[in-house]
């Protein structure tokens, strides 16, 4: 996975303003949904550099929630994720730090989160153009992209031993 052509580049369809701080962070939420199989009761959201810096004013925090809630790029319903999160009693923390020790990059968001009693760990960082990386579930380092276009079903019978399913 990684960039196929140069729409990968413009960027997805997608609820803006930016494919980076926005689609690229809904789908390290989509990760980590579609590893619980469903919505987390709980998360934690570190963010890093430049997610920590704009993370209001381009959207990656409603975009991070609307991908743990199970949202596409484009689901207009992204714009209204803090009172749809409260609706899903998505309990949700966001810290902040300078950089990642884990990953260099400027827009890295490392998501806890718990379901049903299990607790999953998530490493991404968006890349650009809606693409992501990922480079950790659990304590397991991973190097995986994935861009809006992926079937990120698929992730759950990749992971399905690291995250106890």
């Amino acid at each position: 996975m990684g960039y196929n052509s140069c729409f990968d580049i413009i960027g997805p369809i997608m609820v803006g303003p930016s494919s980076s701080h926005t689609a690229g962070a809904v789908w390290i939420g989509r990760v980590v949904y579609e590893l619980l199989g469903k919505e987390p009761e709980e998360v934690e959201i570190q963010l890093f550099d430049s997610f920590a810096e704009t993370y209001q004013g381009h959207g990656t925090d409603k975009a991070l929630l609307g991908g743990l809630l199970g949202y596409d790029t484009e689901d207009e319903r992204i714009k209204h994720a803090y009172a749809l999160a409260e609706e899903a009693n998505l309990s949700y923390d966001f810290t902040f730090a300078d950089s990642c020790e884990e990953f260099d990059h400027p827009n890295v968001a490392i998501v806890h989160a718990k379901a049903d009693g299990r607790s999953i760990v998530v490493g991404g960082a968006s890349v650009g153009g809606g693409l992501s990386k990922i480079f950790r579930v659990n304590s397991e380092k991973t190097d995986f992209s994935i861009s809006t276009t992926d079937d990120l079903k698929k992730l759950r019978e990749s992971f399905s031993e690291a995250v106890g399913r």
